[in-house]
């Protein structure tokens, strides 16, 4: 009995001690939580600020994809039995199903003025079983539909917003085309044959950015920019970087930021219309990078590389790529990261365990979490 009773206080000890070094937080941390993970990865130069994740919320099904200016709504995706649009109001926490259709939908944003939203749809032929997407626009009220891109087009599934209102895509016709939701269209020829994976568009600069296929090496995604010349219909575009795999750009001071893929590791960079030549930021096994809505820091994820999953923690650091911190332990994140536009918040979706859901269940496997954090 006293053998017992000793076994049982040094196990209590043990316990006591690790909950106290480990910065009294919990030990055993569930799967796909976004708990704070501190001192994961030895940093070069550790950063001076403090971090705390202030609230952590799975707040719905779905898989994120955009948020309003005012921060109250967002967009997410949900599939099951039909591919639904769903809105999420952040004040009220109340879901509402916005379309569903037998149609995939691959993205889906915000029109600039936040009165409806632009979003693809994979169409497929029953004859051929051939795919093509295009591009719609519904009123919040859903009230009104359109079909913005033409029938002939087949449109790549990620577009652009621009800042009156249109959406900016390229199709297959090897155009780039600036089109509102009254189907008003301006229609620009890029005279190279770019293979248009994504796009956005600088209106003050009246440029495109865009990724695209190498037109000499289909395996290899470059980051190119065109600008509009003396409104001329045709396009030039120039080269910004090779192998990048993502970007995004800030609105407030036009910078682009992208990811390169040097092999080993992958660099995080910025470029202006104005500037020749790419800035590097970070070097790093990274996934994905954006600026915060006031461009002051980049919010960016990083694989797990002695992970066998595939699983990527989030991390915030300055514009200029000091004082990096970690915000979460290794997720399985299947969505970009959206900042709330004015707020500390953010919200991203996770992919949950397959096993846990029965195989006849036919819906989503995917939750969005709102995070809050603040520097201390």
């Amino acid at each position: 009995m006293k053998n017992a009773t000793n076994k049982i206080l040094i196990a209590g000890f043990i316990t006591l001690t690790l909950f106290l070094f480990s910065g009294c937080q919990n030990l055993f941390i569930p799967a796909n939580v976004p708990v704070i993970l501190h001192n994961n990865q030895v940093l070069s130069e550790p950063s001076p600020q403090q971090i705390t994740i202030q609230s952590y919320t799975m707040i719905t099904s779905g898989i994120v994809q955009d948020i309003t200016n005012s921060g109250n709504n967002l967009i997410l995706l949900n599939s099951g039995s039909t591919y639904n649009i769903d809105t999420y109001n952040t004040e009220t926490m109340q879901t509402t199903s916005f379309s569903n259709s037998d149609k995939i939908v691959l993205n889906a944003l915000y029109d600039t003025f936040d009165t409806g939203m632009y979003y693809t749809e994979k169409l497929t032929d029953p004859a051929t079983g051939n795919t093509d997407s295009q591009i719609l626009w519904s009123d919040i009220n859903k009230n009104i539909t359109r079909v913005i891109s033409l029938p002939e087009e087949n449109v790549s599934p990620y577009f652009g917003i621009g800042d009156l209102g249109q959406v900016v895509y390229a199709n297959n016709n090897n155009q780039i085309v600036l089109a509102d939701n009254e189907s008003n269209r301006q229609v620009y020829n890029l005279l190279n044959n770019y293979n248009v994976i994504n796009i956005d568009y600088i209106g003050t600069e009246r440029g495109f950015v865009f990724i695209a296929t190498d037109p000499q090496d289909e395996e290899k995604t470059n980051l190119y920019y065109a600008k509009i010349k003396d409104d001329s219909a045709e396009l030039t575009a120039s080269l910004i970087s090779e192998n990048v795999s993502s970007f995004n750009i800030n609105d407030l001071t036009n910078q682009v930021l992208f990811i390169k893929n040097n092999g080993d590791s992958k660099t995080i960079r910025t470029w202006q219309t104005n500037i020749l030549n790419a800035t590097n930021i970070a070097s790093g096994n990274y996934d994905s990078a954006q600026f915060t809505p006031n461009g002051e820091r980049i919010i960016f994820t990083q694989s797990t590389s002695n992970s066998d999953s595939h699983t990527e923690s989030i991390w915030i650091m300055d514009a200029n790529g000091k004082n990096v911190l970690q915000l979460t332990a290794p997720l399985n994140i299947n969505s970009q990261i959206i900042c709330h536009p004015y707020q500390s918040i953010l919200f991203f979706s996770v992919e949950k365990n397959a096993d846990n859901i029965s195989a006849s269940e036919n819906r989503t496997l995917s939750q969005t979490y709102e995070l809050t954090y603040k520097f201390n």
